[in-house]
């Protein structure tokens, strides 16, 4: 293409870093701070240079069947131009080149591949990254961008209607539609400028290089060490770890008290045992006269055995109960359960707190990468000095 000479004389010292040839001698050229378009001299008019700074706050686009029309919206006033219907995707790329890098989304020196408009979709793909933009304006401060370093993964899924273009950023897949005629041209676009930034040649290398392995992928312990803090209190505290011994330690308390009771419970057995080993038979001649007072006594004896083995039988009785008393108190009264136990506000608040801590450790995740690939450029600008 062929550049005027009235252009070279407005450039100023600038150089041209695109330009496109709109017909009938007429060019749009692009320099780092301003878009120029020349109108060749007609009938009715002489040669002259539209100028449009690219520090513009907004860029509007309007489609007809002949023409495209470019409205670009500054802080002073509002100026347009337009160029055929046939140019008009050139002519996008190149504006929207010179208004990223004004705006600084686009690195020093990064150019733009390629630059589509979609019904309130833009997408801009550059050396570096993609761009998307939704809205009626085809360019404002609203957008969201997705940079090559970031990539962990790029598919390309065709439907009846529309191909959606997924972008995984740090394993975070992003789904971008483009309608089926234009699908091809956009995913050839993408491909280059991708395949460029990881100097690959086709899709298997791409994964290759992109997707992580099960070497990088973070251990569970890993996981666990930089989501969950020390300093979390846990749910079961040291006195209920202890109860069970305190338990035990009680039973046996308990049963050294019930036997205790038993013996000053029962004083009777005790005398009934010394008066048997005391006694010791008397002389002949009392014989009969002790057969028949011990025939006689008999059965107050045999009454004596049955309320003694009754009296034992009611104090075992009792200390069953006593043993599993405070068993059914605990049961019963569920006041008396120890307060330390979490309830499920404290099981909400401590999913919530983990939440917090994935997502920050995420965000320096994110941070520390984006560093790297910056040293790693820095790297290697000062090998090429």
């Amino acid at each position: 293409m062929e550049i005027p000479d009235l252009v070279h004389e407005e450039l100023g010292g600038e150089e041209i870093r695109s330009g496109v040839a709109i017909g009938d001698e007429e060019v749009v050229c692009a320099t780092p701070s301003r878009t120029l378009v020349y109108r060749s001299e007609g009938i009715l008019s002489d040669e002259r240079i539209e100028e449009y700074p690219h520090d513009a706050d907004r860029l509007m686009l309007s489609e007809g069947r002949r023409k495209t029309t470019f409205k670009l919206t500054y802080v002073d006033g509002t100026r347009s131009f337009s160029v055929p219907a046939s140019h008009g995707r050139e002519v996008l790329t190149l504006l929207l080149e010179g208004i990223l890098g004004v705006d600084g989304v686009l690195d020093e020196g990064e150019s733009v591949v390629g630059a589509f408009r979609f019904s309130e979709l833009t997408l801009v793909i550059a050396e570096n990254r993609l761009v998307r933009h939704i809205g009626e304006t085809a360019w404002d401060d609203d957008f969201t961008q997705y940079e090559y370093a970031d990539l962990t993964g790029l598919d390309f899924e065709e439907g009846s209607v529309a191909t959606e273009i997924v972008v995984s950023i740090d394993g975070r897949p992003q789904r971008i539609k483009t309608p089926r005629d234009d699908a091809r041209l956009v995913e050839e676009t993408i491909k280059k400028a991708v395949f460029e930034f990881y100097d690959v040649a086709t899709m298997a290398e791409l994964r290759q290089v992109v997707e992580p392995t099960d070497e990088e992928a973070p251990a569970d312990d890993e996981v666990d060490d930089l989501t969950l803090g020390s300093d979390i209190d846990p749910l079961v505290s040291g006195t209920e770890r202890d109860s069970p011994d305190r338990a035990e330690s009680g039973s046996e308390r308990g049963g050294d008290s019930t036997v205790e009771r038993e013996a000053t419970s029962n004083p009777a057995a005790g005398s009934q045992t010394d008066e048997t080993a005391d006694w010791e038979p008397q002389d002949s001649s009392a014989t009969g006269g002790r057969e028949r007072r011990e025939s006689a006594a008999e059965p107050s004896t045999s009454e004596q055995r049955e309320g003694a083995r009754s009296h034992d039988d009611r104090i075992a009785t009792e200390s069953e109960a006593t043993a599993t008393a405070p068993s059914d108190r605990t049961t019963a009264d569920p006041s008396a359960a120890d307060t330390d136990v979490a309830t499920a506000d404290d099981v909400e608040a401590l999913r919530e707190q983990v939440s917090e801590l994935s997502a920050a450790v995420q965000q320096q995740n994110q941070l520390l990468k984006k560093q790297h690939n910056a040293i790693k450029q820095l790297l290697g600008e000062l090998r090429d000095q």
